[in-house]
């Protein structure tokens, strides 16, 4: 590419402007068409420079360790970051006990009006609870909603038991079902997500779980709607706080430990279109509200720019570099 010289490029303004020059005719049109091709080639250079693009049209910062974007529909990946490596899921891990009790559903071997009375190891289990009482009875349909909603562990212990006769039992299953699934960076030591050192999964192993859920069991996905949940006369609220707040929003499950940070697994539906957003690591609080709030945040921002991206902004490869990765 040749460059233009000072005397040139003001030639070319002045036959652009009525004025004369030292040269005429078809040597004149064509000093101006090269002028005009140049202004025309510079304005498209800044109209595509990526540090304007960065501020109008990128995908805004997210604060988490880890997340990923993924279309439930097709299962593709619209924005990711260490979407790969293994991190601490805390109650995220919840999603595979509901999926095994979703399946032994389906298959019979459970019903949703079933009603059982507590067992010792769930009443004895710590942490996040649905507030299960000794002798006081539950249906599965009550135990679904202490997962989804207050994130019980009593809930989960509980489910183990009944699908599989124990808890070492039902991890074994959530590990096989994992592989089955293809979530190659997940491992389970527990049904309910308390806190194990090896206890982890990567975002899109865990947007893989959830794509299933969603896709499987779509009877079951109104679960993961409920602002609120009320057992033995306490009403917990549901840590997201997207739930009842945005209307596209279908779910789906929260997570917090200490070595987890805040975790989130948002999912909504617009036009036909189904997102997963899962984002982990959100930088704890002391106040483990704001924490969730900011996960909420977090999830909303991707699901927000996710919807545009696929629903209304026209496909243009040339300015999706400014994606965050």
């Amino acid at each position: 590419m040749t460059t233009l010289s000072n005397d040139t490029e003001q030639n070319g303004l002045c036959r652009m402007q009525g004025g004369g020059g030292p040269s005429h005719g078809r040597a004149g049109h064509g000093a101006w068409a090269q002028g005009l091709l140049l202004l025309l080639g510079l304005l498209l250079a800044a109209l595509l420079a990526p540090p304007a693009l960065a501020q109008s049209s990128g995908l805004p910062p997210i604060d988490a360790r880890a997340y990923i974007l993924m279309n439930a529909n097709t299962g593709e990946i619209i924005a990711a970051k260490n979407a790969y490596s293994p991190y601490p899921i805390a109650s995220i891990t919840k999603l595979m006990t509901l999926y095994l009790l979703f399946q032994a559903i389906q298959s019979g071997h459970l019903q949703l009006q079933q009603r059982f009375r507590p067992s010792f190891t769930a009443l004895h289990t710590g942490g996040s609870s649905m507030f299960m009482h000794p002798g006081l009875a539950f249906s599965v349909e009550q135990m679904i909603l202490g997962m989804t909603v207050p994130s019980g562990n009593d809930a989960a212990v509980e489910a183990a038991g009944l699908v599989a006769g124990s808890v070492p039992r039902f991890v074994q299953e959530m590990n096989q079902t994992a592989r089955q699934l293809g979530m190659l960076s997940t491992t389970f030591y527990d049904p309910d997500g308390l806190p194990h050192p090896n206890n982890t999964a990567s975002p899109y192993d865990i947007a893989i779980l959830s794509r299933a859920i969603m896709t499987q069991f779509p009877q079951f996905m109104p679960f993961f709607d409920h602002e609120h949940f009320t057992y033995a006369g306490i009403t917990s609220p549901n840590p997201n706080l997207l739930v009842g707040r945005v209307p596209f929003i279908t779910g789906m499950k929260s997570g917090y430990t200490d070595a987890a940070g805040h975790c989130l697994v948002a999912t909504g539906t617009q036009n036909g279109v189904s997102l997963i957003a899962v984002v982990l690591g959100v930088p704890s609080f002391r106040d483990e509200g704001r924490g969730f709030w900011k996960a909420s945040w977090q999830s909303l921002k991707l699901l927000d720019w996710g919807f545009a991206k696929t629903l209304w902004l026209p496909a243009m490869p040339e300015l999706e570099r400014t994606a965050a990765h």
